[in-house]
């Protein structure tokens, strides 16, 4: 099955939202509403875009002809909800348009799950990969905070005050450091684990051919 990658829609739609109108004149004049209602569809917009369009090019005296616009909506709604396109929206972590028809809603949502679990998955162990490494960077430049307080505490012109301070200040970064140092191993195994799961996904979707 042909494989859709859904992208036009939230152009539309950010366009609608800065008031600009959907269509320009040129293209109301040219009335090729079959196809503007298939783009509209195969996009995963409501039919109700429509109103948008007539809003649009009754400015310049054009109306819509709702009978074609819906025979390209309907089949653009249709490859819109083929279940390869709808694995593809899941796995990139995009919403997905309530517009299936009764006989593809089913189908649709079960492959939508099915790539939105692999994107969840990707997330997840991405997370804690930079969380791993922000907390071992942490760790490194608490090591050098320590060795200039420290340091610093040597100074024979320092005040009682700020001896105190110094001291408190190494006693925090100690405290954080203890904290950092139990905490990186759960990371790791956290990772490792969520890493299995993604790459039993990974070969799942390869043996079933899913994303092709």
């Amino acid at each position: 099955m042909r494989v859709l990658f859904v992208v036009g829609a939230f152009c539309v739609l950010l366009a609608g939202c800065a008031g600009k109108p959907s269509m320009s004149e040129n293209q109301c004049a040219v009335g090729d509403w079959q196809t503007v209602g298939y783009r509209d569809g195969v996009n995963g917009q409501r039919s109700t875009a429509l109103l948008r369009h007539q809003d649009a090019c009754m400015e310049h005296g054009v109306a819509p002809d709702r009978a074609s616009y819906m025979a390209g909506w309907e089949q653009g709604a249709r490859e819109y909800c083929d279940p390869n396109n709808a694995y593809h929206i899941g796995e990139r972590g995009w919403s997905h348009a309530n517009i299936c028809p009764s006989d593809q809603k089913a189908g649709f949502l079960a492959a939508y799950q099915e790539g939105r679990r692999l994107y969840e998955a990707r997330v997840t162990v991405a997370n804690l990969e930079r969380e791993i490494d922000q907390t071992a960077g942490r760790l490194e430049a608490i090591k050098g905070e320590i060795i200039n307080a420290g340091a610093a505490q040597l100074n024979p012109e320092l005040s009682v005050e700020q001896r105190v301070e110094l001291g408190t200040r190494v006693q925090r970064l100690l405290d954080e450091q203890a904290r950092l140092k139990q905490a990186l191993p759960d990371l790791e195994a956290e990772l490792a684990i969520k890493s299995r799961e993604l790459d039993r996904l990974d070969r799942t979707v390869a043996m079933t051919g899913t994303a092709s």
